[in-house]
């Protein structure tokens, strides 16, 4: 009875669920534990991807279960953000601003981490009364029609046109791009890591510069840790271990525990554009949901008290010593948010089989199909690491390829 159950659902999955790639994995979970996804037929997958970010602690943490169960049985919607006062909100916000230097002292809760960026767009031209956004090239800030806008790939917005306008794209790195930045920019929006780009990291000086050009021309300053926030780099947010401090903090995926919820974090007299320089500049429905907070605000708890931060760094090392020997394969990245180089497609997409046939779940980047992304939640143990790194190992050696 269970291939005719299985072949059935797989049915009803291809015939009635959107799919955005014609190779999906049709991978049929029925429960997530830890770094672990089990199937209907109990087989165990070790989670290499992290659900793309958003599972840092793992799956099933028990007390962002009971948060979420207390919180349900509290009270779900109310009404759109920002108009009644919900201690779910408010909890995680105190937390999240006593983790971050002073200016940063404002949330605006969201849904997801596009959301943020459209917001963000929003409040950098309402708060210089510019239109400029200045984003560097080969970043990945979304999916929505303003994120889309960001992306430099114009192959793939080709289907999308007209985009918003006044987009000015840089390289990621390139001090002499820099004077790119005009009195015309209303907004920089940049990632700290490169991550679709193949997990890129900037020169430490090129953040006091670029906060330094941004101070000259009077414009603002976004962050886009949707991706490297919430410990994945052995900081909470990766900004924290460079020396500059950024008008806006984009955060989300991680952020909500499993559950969807981004924040735009920044100072509070710039958040008030959306209240008094034009009121209801800003407003979602469903933005800090008070259950996604409530799981938010245990994950976060979790994290801190786990003291999983700690041990991003020793667990980083572990994968650098088991693979930076590789011939030929380039090891990038910084803590637990790491890109193998495996130098083809046709290599990646043979190492993700194998992978897959190990049952280790891994995937590529979206602007460096020939690297592998090695991701796994944050409290991954040692052991686990090393058998990881043992079945990619077999992977490349010379005679898989």
């Amino acid at each position: 009875m269970q291939p005719i159950f299985m072949t059935h659902i797989r049915q009803q999955f291809l015939e009635r669920i959107a799919q955005t790639s014609e190779i999906s994995q049709q991978l049929e979970v029925v429960s997530a534990h830890g770094c672990y996804l089990e199937t209907q037929s109990g087989l165990k997958y070790l989670d290499l991807l992290s659900g793309f970010g958003v599972n840092n602690i793992g799956h099933g943490v028990v007390s962002v279960l009971e948060a979420i169960n207390k919180q349900s049985q509290a009270y779900l919607h109310t009404n759109v953000y920002g108009e009644h006062m919900q201690s779910p909100q408010i909890q995680l916000a105190e937390f999240l601003i006593s983790l971050l230097p002073g200016p940063l002292n404002g949330c605006y809760f969201l849904n997801s981490g596009s959301e943020c960026i459209d917001a963000a767009i929003k409040l950098g031209r309402l708060a210089t009364g510019r239109s400029e956004i200045v984003v560097c090239s080969q970043a990945y800030h979304g999916s929505t029609l303003g994120a889309e806008s960001l992306r430099s790939d114009v192959h793939h917005k080709m289907g999308f046109l007209p985009l918003i306008p006044s987009i000015r794209f840089i390289r990621f790195n390139e001090e002499a791009d820099l004077d790119q930045i005009t009195s015309q920019t209303a907004l920089v929006i940049t990632e700290v890591i490169q991550t679709e780009a193949g997990v890129k990291l900037a020169n430490p000086e090129y953040w006091k510069k670029l906060r330094q050009c941004c101070d000259a021309q009077n414009c603002l300053l976004a962050v886009d840790e949707i991706q490297t926030g919430m410990g994945r780099t052995g900081s909470l947010f990766a900004f924290q271990a460079y020396d500059f401090i950024p008008d806006m903090l984009l955060c989300g995926k991680a952020l909500g525990a499993g559950m969807p919820l981004s924040a735009l974090i920044c100072n509070q007299n710039l958040l008030r554009h959306f209240s008094k320089t034009i009121p209801l500049g800003y407003i979602t429905t469903f933005g800090g949901h008070p259950v996604c907070c409530a799981a938010g605000l245990a994950g976060l708890n979790f994290l801190i008290q786990a003291n999983l931060i700690d041990s991003i760094a020793e667990k980083e090392q572990v994968f650098r010593n088991l693979l930076d020997f590789l011939p030929n394969r380039e090891l990038r990245g910084k803590g637990l948010l790491l890109a193998l180089e495996l130098g083809s497609v046709k290599s990646l997409m043979r190492a993700i089989q194998k992978l897959f046939d190990s049952r280790v779940l891994a995937e590529s980047f979206l602007f460096c199909p020939t690297a592998l992304r090695i991701a796994p939640p944050l409290l991954i143990e040692l052991n686990e690491i090393k058998q990881v790194c043992d079945h990619i190992r077999r992977i490349c050696e010379p005679s898989q390829f």
